[in-house]
């Protein structure tokens, strides 16, 4: 494991994000946003929180303001840091997203837009993502990464299977952050890696048994290395969501589960379980939010600008579609749990 840095060392990124994490909207700053007529009034409101001239919004292109929001994140966190290695594994589910994009474009013929389709704020530049896939040239990339394009393309060949791709990509991309998170050696990351693969288990539970498919099945896609044992979802496939919210108690996913699983159940609707799930991760970053000094502050900014983006997107898109303010207001995270 990687000796972890003195805290001292991120002394003037600390300060920074202590500076513009007074702009981070509030639950109540989001309820505004959801009482506004049009996309052109959300811009103006949106002012407020910093951020300026959001002229993709006068286009409806929604998708291109969140995208160029998380690049501009990923620059002002990233120019104020000496050594950025430390914030690298927030970066690897969009590698790994970028890969996936590419694998499919390629062993399915699909057309790739890179504009579109590709993330560029990933430790990789997508175009040498692209190009590094296409040539079978791994050298900038990391071992995991390598084996499990190689082990997606090999299985893809086999079963013609393209969930096999995303089953493949989406182990390695939690093993591969789960390390990073050690060898830096910051509990605090390595807790929000273990919970983020603990939140991704519970939607993935839901949604396999939504489709009809066994335990054998989820026993395929579980991921492993999180808190809750893969023993509790096998022996719960014929119980209630309320039983089994109550067996996730201890691990802080009861709500999720209960709330969240029971609505896909009756209505298949995701959005209470993706809300219920990004709580249960904003709980525990918000134990970061009063440290001073060190990583954890600044990867609890990392994560609430993104929750914020997230929740701006459901926001903007429900505008968009003039969908019922309840119904935008109840698929929002709140950021003050």
């Amino acid at each position: 494991m990687a000796k972890l840095k003195n805290k001292y060392s991120y002394t003037f990124v600390n300060a920074y994000i202590a500076s513009i994490s007074k702009n981070l909207m509030s639950y109540q700053d989001l309820l505004r946003v959801t009482s506004a007529k049009d996309l052109f009034t959300a811009e103006a409101m949106l002012h407020d929180f910093g951020y300026g001239e959001v002229k993709e919004l006068r286009d409806g292109y929604i998708e291109a303001f969140i995208r160029r929001e998380q690049k501009k994140l990923h620059d002002d966190i990233y120019k104020t840091m000496s050594d950025v290695t430390e914030l690298a594994l927030w970066l690897i589910p969009l590698d790994y997203h970028n890969i996936r994009v590419c694998l499919k474009s390629e062993l399915l013929d699909i057309d790739l837009d890179p504009e579109t389709h590709l993330v560029s704020s990933g430790n990789i530049e997508p175009m040498k993502m692209k190009a590094m896939i296409h040539e079978r040239n791994y050298t900038f990339m990391s071992d995991t990464m390598k084996n499990a394009i190689e082990g997606a393309i090999d299985i893809f060949s086999r079963s013609q299977d393209p969930q096999e791709i995303d089953i493949l990509l989406d182990k390695a991309c939690y093993e591969e952050m789960l390390y990073k998170a050690n060898e830096i050696g910051e509990p605090f990351l390595i807790d929000m890696v273990k919970a983020q693969i603990d939140q991704r288990n519970l939607k993935s539970f839901v949604r396999i048994k939504k489709m009809g498919k066994d335990s054998a099945f989820y026993k395929k896609i579980f991921l492993v290395n999180g808190d809750v044992p893969l023993d509790l979802y096998v022996t719960s496939f014929d119980e209630s969501y309320a039983a089994i919210g109550e067996k996730l108690s201890p691990y802080g996913l009861k709500q999720a589960a209960s709330e969240g699983g029971q609505e896909v159940k009756e209505n298949g609707n995701f959005g209470i379980l993706e809300k219920y799930c990004s709580e249960f991760i904003l709980k525990l970053n918000r134990k970061a939010k009063y440290q001073t000094f060190g990583l954890a502050p600044i990867a609890w900014y990392w994560y609430a600008k993104n929750v914020e983006l997230n929740n701006l997107r459901v926001i903007l898109l429900g505008l968009k579609i003039n969908m019922q303010v309840d119904k935008i207001i109840e698929r929002l995270s709140d950021p003050d749990v």
